[in-house]
């Protein structure tokens, strides 16, 4: 959708009130004081104080403006020619020391030329005595090609000692990975550096990289390197370092302390990382640069503790704020609208973090900190075009009066608004209006209808808290004056791709002076976050029909402005908004990894790209799980980073890895014969990747390797539940070292707990896993007393155990009670003739033991039963008080020696014979007795 508006402003302009900002938030006692600046909302870029108090501002599209010391009067100096486009225009402004007796300033503009434009700085001698007249006398002192409408001259410090610091940008583009960033970590090229210059342009003897043979080279200039927009620089009073806020690509911004010859690491580094979503650490010459560790990063983001755009700022040197923020380092973040302070030592060691929630919240645009007049920090809002001084006012605090005002002509009635106005002390305020013409009114909005005759009149709002502190603002109304109307002749609801031309034509026509000329803004608002929206002043220009192309940046929309102006100096604008015509861009794989889009605000894997847009996607070279390797793109690309332009339809890109699962397969022509040709794709399970083949599968996990099952194995695997069951395997296919068997192991599902499936021509494959297992391997695996497991872990029929049977006619019982037990031979024979667990004895709770003697064979059994076994007597089963009393006796050891008999019937009881006598049971009494033959 595209939409417009109209609004219509009276002489003093002012934000409407459904649109203004939420209001400051300070500590207590802070305050903002409004201050004029002598240029418009959006072009306020700078300013400097001159010697008497005085000020001058530099405005985007080239005007340099005065202020006296009262702030009762501005002037425009000089307006000199700019290029105005995104992050140009006249950007930089510093006074030097000697102002007094030299009269020279510095400026830094992008100057217009014939085939597009040059980056200068130079210094101006300012004409007059004492109010300035005008700008004489240009020195150029630095100039640079201009190839990019961003990152450009940005800081300009002239410090006491007569010296200039200069940050300068990378000039290479915001909407992609430029290779022109490198340029930052060359010397000896000037981009992405912070320079100490001379007046004449040289070096400064001293610097890290000074030749005296050429002082006039660039590395002779440089002073530190690796910045990618160095957004505001000043001087720390203690070292005379500079402390400068480094503007972030996609992630981090920066505040670095600023060391002779160190590298701040763009663009390899950003914040204390590695470049976050950006080709730029793929790249081969990031492999040997280092980063010099900012003193403060923060995120982007809407978090309290989160920003956009940093602007670098300056130590408070005054005497009047509170101690925790004397010799403070206060800074600020341009799109979030916050300030934050932190104190760090002359090592450049932090000794107070940032506030978090910040010091200043919804402050205003913040692009330049000064030290005032007084010591107060004096900042300039770009938002509004005017200068906000902080100043702590302990005790009660004067409220600040703002006012707008709407006429309806017909009537002569103008309606006033102090709702802007704005109390730091939270106080109720009073709003009392002198209409100028001899009438009162209060309240915060409030109507009058002025009396036909006069027709200009200024206003007057006063404002006041219960403790009688006031403030006033003056506004100019001309009742009887029609504002001039905007008609647009362009149709509304188209969306634009890049590059593709945006023309708005209007008609501006007023009742009082007949068609009006036609002034043209344009603005690029971008808003990767909805929280933190900004927006960058673009070219501008006159008639009734204005175009300009759609731009090349992510997540933007652009707003072409006309504002027509009467005799009465009126005015009415009318916003034409053109949004971007998106097309949905997804990026998938076949194994997880991050395949992303690093220039998009999202940053991942999925986004809304503009027709026509540089999209630029990467491909991890290693997926997520440290195996998979890139192969290709689903289009045939074997590029991992690719930059495409966005076509006139959604787009889907699959990224394609080659598994350690296909590894294996394509690297063993055996195994492949094994397995034989795929069945199917490979699956991806969370972490754990499987192909089925013809006769098996392959299986790979972090864990485990790639390993392969098939055959008869294979079948018991998938017949059991495969890897939901089991785990994938742990090994592949191997021979038992009796060479009659074949088995795999996996993983199992209980941790600590592993599977295995078995395999011998005799008994074909079955699993075995858990304590079952575990007891089996601890008697021998297959070589011992049991040999193969003939069946599956199996359920007993009370369903309170789980056994496996074995080849050797053996078998091992499980119960939660018990553990696991093997039983086997002659014993396990007896048991069996018993009635297994539902017979007398239970089950087994001890392995097949050798008696003491060493003649004999036993197991003990879970309900107190045993069954004892030697050459002589065979197995025989004991339990109960016979059981009992034979212990008592000594067990086999005792003169009745071992049972020969298991417990049978006899009349009145129950009996067991031994070698050497009896034990009998009577069931009256319970009596036992034990005798010899």
């Amino acid at each position: 959708m595209v939409g417009a508006g109209l609004i219509t402003v009276g002489l003093i302009a002012a934000t409407p009130p459904e649109e203004a900002s939420a209001a400051p938030v300070l500590p207590a006692g802070f305050v903002l004081r409004d201050q004029a600046s002598g240029q418009i909302a959006g072009d306020l870029t700078d300013f400097a104080y001159l010697p008497d108090g005085s000020l001058l501002s530099a405005g985007k599209k080239g005007k340099l403006a005065w202020v006296s010391a009262d702030g009762s009067r501005t002037k425009t100096v000089q307006t000199l020619p700019v290029h105005p486009e995104q992050d140009l225009g006249l950007v930089g402004l510093a006074v030097a020391p000697d102002f007094e007796t030299s009269r020279t300033i510095y400026l830094s503009r992008s100057v217009p030329t014939s085939g597009g434009f040059v980056l200068r700085l130079a210094s101006w001698t300012v004409t007059g005595t004492g109010e300035p007249t005008g700008l004489a006398d240009e020195r150029t002192i630095l100039q640079l090609p201009g190839e990019s409408i961003v990152h450009a001259i940005w800081g300009i410090v002239a410090a006491a000692d007569g010296t200039l610091w200069v940050g300068i940008g990378d000039q290479s583009r915001y909407d992609g990975a430029d290779p022109a960033a490198f340029r930052a970590l060359d010397v000896n090229q000037p981009l992405g550096k912070i320079l100490h210059l001379l007046p004449n342009g040289n070096g400064v003897p001293g610097n890290p990289y000074y030749d005296a043979a050429t002082p006039g080279s660039t590395r002779s200039k440089v002073f530190a390197s690796g910045f990618r927009s160095p957004f505001r620089l000043s001087l720390d009073p203690r070292t005379g370092l500079p402390i400068v806020g480094d503007v972030g690509h996609r992630t981090w911004e920066e505040i670095n302390v600023v060391q002779p010859g160190r590298s701040y690491g763009w663009p390899c580094w950003e914040g204390n990382v590695a470049t976050p979503l950006s080709t730029y650490p793929n790249d081969p010459r990031c492999a040997t640069v280092s980063n010099a560790a900012p003193l403060v990063a923060y995120k982007h983001g809407s978090a309290a503790d989160q920003g956009a755009s940093v602007t670098g700022g300056v130590f408070y040197t005054g005497t009047s704020y509170p101690e925790p923020y004397q010799g403070a380092y206060f800074y600020g973040d341009y799109a979030a609208k916050k300030i934050w302070t932190v104190r760090f030592d002359t090592q450049g060691k932090l000794t107070r973090g940032p506030e978090n929630p910040p010091f200043g919240t919804g402050i205003g645009a913040p692009v330049k900190f000064v030290n005032g007049p007084g010591g107060d920090i004096v900042y300039a809002d770009i938002a509004t075009g005017r200068l906000q001084r902080l100043s702590y006012a302990p005790g009660n605090s004067a409220p600040i009066a703002r006012a707008v005002s709407s006429t309806d002509p017909a009537t002569r009635t103008v309606t006033f608004d102090g709702s802007g106005s704005i109390d730091f002390d939270g106080d109720q305020l009073r709003y009392d209006w002198d209409f100028g013409d001899g009438q009162t009114g209060s309240g915060v909005r409030v109507s009058h209808t002025y009396a036909a005759g006069t027709d200009r009149f200024t206003a007057r709002l006063t404002v006041s808290d219960d403790l009688g502190a006031g403030s006033t603002a003056d506004i100019t109304v001309v009742p009887g004056n029609y504002a001039p109307v905007i008609t647009s002749r362009t149709p509304e609801g188209r969306t634009f791709a890049v590059h593709e031309p945006v023309t708005v034509t209007v008609d501006a026509t007023d009742a009082e002076d007949g068609p009006l000329d036609v002034q043209w803004e344009s603005t690029m608002v971008h808003c990767g976050d909805v929280t933190t929206c900004h927006d960058h002043p673009g070219e501008g220009g006159a008639g009734p029909t204005f175009t300009m192309p759609f731009p090349d940046h992510q997540d933007t929309w652009l707003e072409l402005t006309a504002t027509a102006t009467d005799s009465e100096g009126v005015s009415t604008s009318y916003t034409y908004k053109a949004l971007p015509r998106e097309h949905r861009v997804t990026l998938t794989s076949n194994v997880p990894a991050a395949v992303q889009m690093p220039l998009e605000d999202t940053g991942g894997s999925t986004a809304m790209v503009t027709e026509g847009a540089t999209l630029e996607i990467v491909a991890a070279a290693t997926a997520t799980d440290g195996q998979s390797t890139f192969t290709r793109w689903s289009d045939g690309s074997t590029e991992r980073t690719r930059t495409l332009t966005m076509g006139s339809s959604d787009l889907t890109l699959h990224a394609e890895y080659t598994t350690p699962v296909a590894k294996r397969y394509n690297a063993d022509p055996t195994l492949r014969q094994k397995l034989g040709a795929p069945a199917g794709p490979e699956v991806v399970d969370g972490g754990l990747y499987y192909q089925t083949y013809e006769n098996g599968r392959l299986y790979w996990s972090a864990a485990t390797g790639t390993k392969a099952v098939y055959g008869s194995i294979y079948q018991r695997y998938l017949a059991l539940g495969g890897h939901a069951t089991f785990g994938p395997p742990t090994t592949d296919e191997l021979g038992t070292p009796d060479g009659r068997g074949r088995y795999n192991h996996f993983v199992g599902v209980t941790p600590g707990y592993p599977a295995s499936i078995y395999w011998t021509s005799s008994t074909g494959s079955h699993a075995i896993y858990g304590g079952i297992r575990q007891r089996w391997a601890a008697l021998g695996w297959e070589r011992g007393p049991l040999g193969y497991p003939t069946t599956d872990e199996l359920v007993t029929p009370d369903g309170k155990g789980r056994y496996n049977h074995f080849s050797k006619g053996a078998s091992i019982y499980w119960t939660a009670a018990t553990g696991a037990h093997g039983i086997w031979g002659g014993i396990r024979q007896r048991w069996a003739a018993l009635g297994w667990e539902r017979s007398p004895l239970g089950y087994p709770s001890t392995d097949e033991q050798t008696t003491p003697d060493g003649r004999g064979r036993y197991n003990h059994f879970s309900k107190g039963g045993s069954i004892y076994w030697t050459g002589a007597t065979g197995a025989q089963g004991i339990y109960g008080a016979i059981r009992q009393r034979w212990a008592a006796l000594g067990w086999e050891r005792s003169y009745l020696g071992y049972p020969t008999s298991s417990e049978y019937s006899v009349p009145g009881g129950r009996r067991n014979n031994f070698q050497r006598g009896y034990i009998k049971w009577t069931a009256a009494t319970g009596a036992v007795i034990d005798r010899r033959y």
